[in-house]
C-alpha cells in the first residue's frame, strides 16, 4: 500500500510539473506571489557537451579472397559411431 502511494505521488507531481510548463511555457511567472522554481531550476541547467568526430579507419581494398568450403577433417571421428544410449528395443 506504502509503494502504492509513493508511485502515485510521483505520478501526481511529475502530471503536475508537466501541466504547469504547458501551461505557462519559458516565461517568468509566479503562484500566489511567489515565483516558480521551475524556471529557475530550468536556466540553471547546462547542456552536455558534444562528442568530437572521430575519424573512420581506413578500408583497404587490395585483394580479394575466394570463398572456400569449411571442412574440418577433424571435426567427424573416423570408423563407426558408438552404440546409442537409449534402453533395449523389446520388438525383436
Amino acid at each position: 500500500m506504502v509503494k502504492a502511494a509513493i508511485a502515485a505521488l510521483f505520478l501526481w507531481v511529475q502530471g503536475a510539473a508537466l501541466f504547469d510548463a504547458a501551461a505557462h511555457g519559458d516565461q517568468p511567472h509566479d503562484h500566489y506571489g511567489i515565483s516558480c522554481d521551475l524556471k529557475a531550476v530550468a536556466h540553471d541547467v547546462a547542456p552536455l557537451p558534444l562528442s568530437p568526430d572521430l575519424p573512420e579507419p581506413p578500408r583497404f581494398f587490395g585483394t580479394t579472397e575466394q570463398p572456400v568450403s569449411d571442412y574440418r577433417a577433424w571435426s567427424h571421428p573416423p570408423g563407426r559411431a558408438p552404440p546409442p544410449r537409449s534402453p533395449p528395443v523389446f520388438l525383436q
